[in-house]
């Protein structure tokens, strides 16, 4: 089975990048990494020993405690140093099994804990802790409470930072599928904070402002557990608000970009200084592809599916990388269900003016259009949830679709009722 441009996608920024061949320092070439950069040890190794500089202790845990009575969660919150933080914000989300949330909050005491008792054990809610600080937000994973122990929560409450020179894109990726009359991009960004001591980068108030080509449509995003939320700005792009503790985070993104002609150029911003960029499309029969601000683009295969591929490895010294402009050449037009469909409208018109002149009754005819048409509404109703499910579109695409059909089926229902 193909796999998707998305499987190709996390398969890619799931890749060793950091296991890559670098130059060390004093070595030929360059000599030095990029900036903020550590050093890479070679041959990096599974196991327990093959954490790298990218990776950090988790700043929450949350574990089953038989110190802790059941139903019972303590939290500690405490400082990098490992001293208890009197008077830090702590909350408790509770996740019932039918969709209900509700949140309590309360404050540390002079220990750095505070405990919640007499809360339900089992299955049929979920927990999780949140400590706010100054725009970040540090969380726990969400948890069940056992019936024989209780859960002890730790957290590290890091002190903050708005200085984005921490934060580095270690892979930059765009995908970009040809659809009938669309381009559908998917983007992703893996994040590290590379703040030289422990320190959360906070984005910036109303979050980092990311403008997206012109025309984009049907945006979509993969929510993530952690304290980052990628959001539309509507006319413009996309917003990416919360915080970035140490460590590295994976962000996607997807929309569509109308067809406008056989030659398009699209150009995409980069808002993150970055390590490696890469670019994968779709390489349709007789299409052709650019991409300035990157290396020639390639041909290759997988799985049999042709696509075009490229890949920048910044270096220090190197021009900033703040966009990249795809140039198609040739690209496929529509392919054949678009024309059958406006074929295939054209002969009911036609039919019913012939069915009316060798004497049908006109309200029959119009009767029987307006059921066919009602079916062909909604069968596009259904095509719709299935292609929302599959990813293919996104929620306000399939919503502007979906208002469109139940508009035409008013009338089309009104219709009857002055028929009748």
């Amino acid at each position: 089975m193909k796999r998707t441009l998305l499987a190709l996608l996390v398969l890619a920024i799931t890749s060793p990048v950091l296991a890559q061949e670098e130059p060390a320092h004093g070595a030929g070439g360059s000599g030095e990494t990029m900036p903020g950069h550590p050093p890479v040890a070679a041959g990096h190794g599974g196991g327990a020993g093959s954490r790298t500089p990218f990776d950090a202790p988790p700043v929450a845990t949350a574990t089953p405690s038989a110190a802790v009575p059941p139903g019972t969660v303590r939290v500690i919150v405490s400082d990098v140093d490992g001293r208890p933080i009197e008077g830090a914000t702590v909350l408790l989300g509770t996740m019932q099994q039918g969709g209900d949330r509700n949140r309590v909050s309360a404050l540390t005491a002079a220990d750095g804990t505070h405990r919640w008792d007499d809360l339900p054990t089992g299955t049929s809610q979920a927990y999780r802790v949140n400590v706010p600080f100054e725009g970040a937000t540090y969380s726990s994973t969400p948890f069940q409470l056992p019936t024989d122990r209780g859960y002890d929560v730790r957290v590290v409450r890091l002190p903050v930072t708005h200085d984005d020179r921490t934060v580095l894109q270690l892979i930059g990726q765009t995908f970009v599928e040809v659809r009938d009359e669309r381009l559908h991009v998917i983007q992703q960004a893996q994040l590290a904070n590379m703040s030289q001591t422990p320190q959360t980068y906070v984005f910036p108030e109303g979050g980092l402002r990311v403008r997206l080509p012109e025309g984009f449509m049907a945006f979509q995003t993969q929510p993530v557990m952690t304290d980052q939320r990628v959001e539309q700005v509507a006319d413009y792009g996309m917003r990416i608000q919360g915080s970035l503790p140490p460590g590295r985070v994976t962000l996607t993104w997807a929309y569509d970009l109308p067809i406008t002609g056989r030659d398009m150029a699209v150009e995409f911003p980069v808002p993150f200084r970055t390590y490696i960029y890469r670019v994968i499309t779709d390489a349709p029969p007789g299409m052709e592809l650019e991409a300035d601000g990157l290396p020639e683009v390639q041909s290759f295969e997988d799985s049999g599916r042709p696509l075009f591929g490229t890949e920048v490895q910044r270096r220090p010294g190197d021009a900033p990388f703040e966009s990249f402009t795809l140039r198609f050449t040739n690209i496929p037009g529509p392919g054949p269900l678009r024309w059958i469909a406006v074929a295939a409208a054209v002969l009911i018109a036609l039919g019913g003016a012939y069915g009316a002149a060798r004497g049908g009754s006109p309200e029959r005819v119009a009767k029987e259009s307006r059921e066919r048409r009602k079916q062909e509404l909604l069968e596009e109703a259904a095509q719709l949830e299935r292609e929302l499910e599959r990813g293919e579109i996104g929620p306000q695409y399939r919503q502007s679709r979906h208002d469109a059909i139940v508009r035409e089926l008013a009338v089309l229902l009104h219709q009857e009722q002055r028929a009748s």
